[in-house]
């Protein structure tokens, strides 16, 4: 079913058989992909820059977050099974840009995964095994590769355990169990009452749980989250960009270089505090687990 807060334009559009993008890139260019099929050009239906500016607003707006030429990115969730990106006509680019992610409205678990073939019998039991023991894990990939899919399914084998889940948009949360979401808020047009990802890690650790769970790292979360594991919180688990399995560790260094820390700083934390890491890949549109490791060993 279609959220009402999209128009009767993007409903059409959304409920097109398979599809998994929607891109508007101005008034006159919209593209949508089905499944693992290429690209394809439809019809646009907005008549004006206008009118798509006014649709991007409201829609961010119904995320809770606002879109102005103060702020003309956002990124919002929209019900449990859409992402949406906006960026408004600004001195970066003269049109308005939207894309809609479509998450799947079946929840994934693990034997699922299995089945579709993301990963074989071995790699099924030692992600059990990685859960069972508690042990912490990062999930490491390129962009559409699969980490909060593989992550979410994860987190659905816990179900009778309290997780924390903390994300800058709201996309990793489980139908069943006893799960808490936190996400990231932007200042307001004055400029206040904005909180970020390393408080959010902050006051989770406050609200006994069992599990955390980071949706992305990406900044100065990174360390909160590395000192938290180094004093005794396990089974925690989150997502990383990384472009191979042997990348994570200079990933890792170069969010740490951005908080003022050395590369030797950051690794010696994260050997310390995370036990494997997990990289997905993306070829010919079908996700897979391409190597479950110990961090340390590229």
């Amino acid at each position: 079913m279609i959220p009402a807060e999209f128009d009767e334009r993007l409903a059409a559009l959304l409920a097109l058989p398979g599809l998994t993008d929607l891109l508007i890139n101005g008034k006159d260019q919209v593209w949508v992909q089905r499944g693992s099929a290429p690209l394809e050009a439809v019809a646009s239906p907005f008549q004006n820059e206008d009118d798509l500016a006014e649709l991007a607003q409201s829609l961010v707006a119904s995320g809770g977050r606002h879109l102005d030429q103060a702020n003309p990115f956002a990124d919002v969730s929209i019900g449990s099974r859409f992402r949406v990106h906006a960026a408004l006509a600004s001195a970066c680019n003269k049109a308005t840009h939207i894309s809609i992610r479509v998450h799947q409205q079946r929840e994934w678990g693990l034997a699922e995964l299995r089945s579709i073939g993301m990963f074989g019998n071995q790699e099924f039991a030692l992600l059990r095994h990685i859960l069972a023991t508690r042990q912490n894990f990062l999930i490491a990939g390129a962009a559409g590769s699969g980490k909060t899919t593989l992550l979410r399914a994860m987190l659905a084998e816990c179900r009778a355990e309290r997780i924390i889940v903390l994300e800058d948009v709201a996309e990793l949360g489980l139908q069943s169990g006893h799960l808490v979401a936190l996400q990231t808020r932007q200042a307001n047009v004055e400029g206040r009452g904005e909180i970020t990802l390393d408080r959010l890690v902050r006051e989770a650790l406050r609200m006994r749980p069992d599990r955390i769970a980071v949706g992305e790292v990406r900044g100065s979360e990174l360390g909160v989250m590395l000192q938290a594991l180094n004093t005794g919180h396990t089974g925690a688990g989150a997502t990383i960009h990384a472009n191979s399995f042997g990348s994570v560790s200079e990933r890792l260094s170069l969010i740490g270089r951005q908080m003022g820390l050395s590369a030797d700083e950051v690794l010696a934390q994260a050997r310390a505090a995370i036990h494997w890491v997990i990289f997905v890949d993306r070829s010919n549109s079908a996700r897979h687990i391409q190597r479950i490791g110990r961090f340390g060993d590229e």
